[in-house]
């Protein structure tokens, strides 16, 4: 950003007049007296803010008062762009704020549209149990689609398919995650691919064997043992993505989003996590193997 393009922002976001004036000019033309019932303030600061962004080429006189430039359309536009991707990160600060560096390549505008859940000090394993409602949801909504339905895209592959990756490895989160278990909301059909850490893995399987067991004989679920566990929740499911960021052994905070760029973001870290992990096909009272 230029030293201009930073006194323009500041100057917009200076008072609220000044961008109230500068929507209203970008209606139509307008005279002082319009912009003093527009805006409520006196007319002198009215004449000073029209001499102000005239100056800065944003307004011009015309027939009637006055008029926006095309440079201050653009002004505006930039403006309040940049106010509404602000609030944005805003409020997706407790989702954002646990993602480390993974936050550095989500552009704010993909999380617009998303749905939020965050922990309270009343419930903090609100997000939890919110990501599991979203990911039954999700589950059910993908298997209502008909074999015959074709999908493109990144993120718009096989609809019966679910590829989930977790921070967290629990044997509660291997009840969620694995087909037809008496905790978890997904089908015994629905195939279902799982990345997580090695390390929490092995501590569940040594503690919960009979369960990794179970879960590892259905042939719709592929387990995948990654050497470092995945710094965010991620749930794939048809055309839309879950994510949950951690913090201390449990989800802060989860979004749920039909946004395509959100969608292909996902996509992608989901796919290096896979490509970078091992499968686990194997399972004895000594160890967890690979074919």
């Amino acid at each position: 950003m230029t030293e201009e393009s930073a006194r323009a922002l500041r100057y917009l976001s200076g008072s609220a007049v000044r961008p109230a004036i500068l929507e209203r000019l970008v209606d139509g033309p307008a005279r002082p007296a319009d912009l003093v019932e527009r805006t409520g303030v006196s007319r002198t600061t009215v004449h000073r803010t029209l001499s102000e962004v005239t100056d800065r080429d944003w307004a011009r006189r015309v027939d009637g008062g006055y008029d926006a430039t095309p440079v201050g359309e653009l002004a505006l536009e930039t403006y309040e762009r940049a106010r509404a991707r602000f609030r944005t990160i805003d409020r997706f600060e407790p989702f954002l704020s646990h993602l480390g560096p993974a936050a550095a390549d989500l552009d704010p505008d993909w999380l617009r549209g998303a749905d939020l859940a965050t922990a309270t000090d009343a419930n903090p394993y609100y997000p939890s149990e919110w990501y599991v409602e979203r990911l039954a949801a999700c589950s059910n909504e993908n298997a209502s689609r008909t074999g015959d339905e074709e999908t493109s895209g990144i993120g718009k592959g096989d609809p019966e398919r679910l590829r989930l990756a977790a921070p967290v490895f629990t044997r509660r989160v291997l009840a969620v995650h694995a087909p037809s278990t008496d905790e978890g909301p997904l089908d015994e059909g629905r195939a279902t691919e799982l990345v997580v850490g090695d390390a929490a893995l092995r501590a569940v399987a040594e503690r919960y064997p009979d369960q990794v067991r179970n879960a590892l004989a259905h042939d719709g679920f592929d387990l995948y043992a990654a050497s470092a566990a995945p710094s965010v929740g991620i749930a794939l499911a048809g055309e839309r993505v879950v994510l949950g960021a951690p913090e201390d052994g449990r989800l802060d905070a989860a979004v749920e989003s039909a946004d395509d760029r959100l969608l292909e973001w996902a996509t992608h870290r989901y796919r290096r996590l896979r490509a970078d992990a091992r499968p686990v096909t194997e399972f004895d009272d000594c160890h967890l193997s690979s074919t």
